[in-house]
């Protein structure tokens, strides 16, 4: 099966389409089954994004190849929102408008999916975020939206207890992205620790976004000299923060949240983060068979290994999806795709697979440690 890329300038939305050659898709083809995507490919997400974006089209590919769903091909239609949640907005009017897609996979950052979900929920069109964390989005009682990803508080209570427990902390400071997932993580993870009992929260730093220079916030977390340091960032500035911790010998212990487990980070970090903890549901290094698959998979497509966890988070999400449409009986619509993602029963590289009545899943959280250029789950 061959397969093409097509590249639209849209405003200030890009558009890459992914689809089996002399299909068309929507309305126009009966013999695909179009679905939308939304990811920042752009932007201060970007590295999340394209590993989202690259999971999914693996997997559309695979599923594509093996006959597709019922008979049919799947296309996507994939939309560059750069982390912005009017982009989102817009983005979404074009993919059910325009494209007139059965369902979307999306956003990255919580703001930007929750301004999709205010459009999808109205119009009754099935949302699906591979990464979002924000609480939020499945307490609204939204009855089409689901998340291939534990919350940030589902996420802090085994790392949280991690933290109290095992490193034994009795105070740490936080610097952490001032957007949503940085303020989802630091909130959930202070009331765990008020819990606990422990540790004291001596300092929260929030910084921008597009940041570079730590060194004040780093300077004043080294004049309190907390027992940790928890860093809430993504790959690219988690690194950046560890190589200027070093360099400004902090001895805080070094945590950081989940976005910082990927090759990327270990890459750009130079070393720095030697010995540091971090949370994870999935690493390359799992070795069961559906792991396995999406690597054997991933890597006849792209030539290498996933950089970041991401990918895997986007190969669920399509192929959870692919599996709700099969059982679908008669036409596909909203109410009868909902309904199937309700009865999720499937077995990924994640473990398996079942949505609450809110639409969140229930995931195993593994604590990692950074030697050399892996992540090792700790025992």
């Amino acid at each position: 099966m061959r397969s093409m890329f097509r590249m639209v300038s849209i405003g200030l939305v890009m558009v890459f389409a992914f689809m089996a050659i002399g299909c068309g898709g929507g309305e126009k083809n009966a013999n695909t089954i179009r679905i939308g995507v939304i990811a920042p490919l752009s932007g201060n997400q970007a590295s999340i994004g394209k590993g989202v974006v690259d999971g999914i089209q693996s997997a559309a590919k695979q599923i594509n190849a093996s006959g597709g769903v019922g008979g049919k091909q799947i296309e996507l239609v994939v939309l560059d929102d750069r982390n912005m949640p009017d982009e989102a907005v817009s983005a979404a009017k074009k993919l059910i408008s325009g494209d007139k897609v059965s369902l979307i996979l999306g956003s990255i950052g919580s703001s930007s999916t929750a301004a999709i979900q205010q459009l999808t929920m109205k119009q009754k069109v099935v949302l699906v975020t591979p990464v979002s964390m924000l609480p939020k989005l499945s307490q609204n009682g939204d009855q089409y939206f689901f998340r291939v990803t534990a919350t940030a508080p589902i996420r802090e209570q085994s790392f949280g207890e991690f933290v109290s427990k095992k490193l034994n902390a009795k105070t740490i400071a936080f610097l952490a992205s001032n957007e949503d997932l940085g303020r989802a993580t630091v909130a959930a993870a202070t009331k765990l620790y008020e819990q606990n009992g422990s540790p004291k929260v001596v300092y929260t730093g929030y910084y921008d976004p597009s940041a570079t220079d730590f060194s004040a916030e780093l300077n004043r977390i080294k004049s309190l000299n907390p027992d940790v340091l928890y860093i809430v960032a993504n790959s690219v500035q988690a690194s950046v923060i560890v190589k200027q911790a070093k360099v400004l010998q902090l001895q805080s212990k070094l945590i950081a949240s989940g976005e910082a487990a990927t090759q990327e980070f270990l890459r750009l970090s130079q070393g720095a983060g030697e010995g540091m903890y971090i949370p994870v549901d999935w690493a390359v290094s799992f070795d069961d068979p559906a792991s396995k698959k999406f690597l054997d998979a991933f890597k006849k497509d792209y030539n290498k290994l996933p950089e970041t966890k991401f990918a895997v988070q986007g190969w669920e999400a399509m192929w959870i999806v692919a599996e709700a449409i099969k059982r679908v009986d008669g036409p596909l619509t909203s109410d009868k795709l909902r309904d199937q993602m309700r009865k999720t029963d499937w077995l990924g590289p994640r473990g398996k697979w079942a949505f609450n009545q809110n639409g969140d899943p229930v995931l195993k959280t593994y604590i990692s440690q950074v030697k050399g250029n892996d992540f090792i789950i700790a025992k």
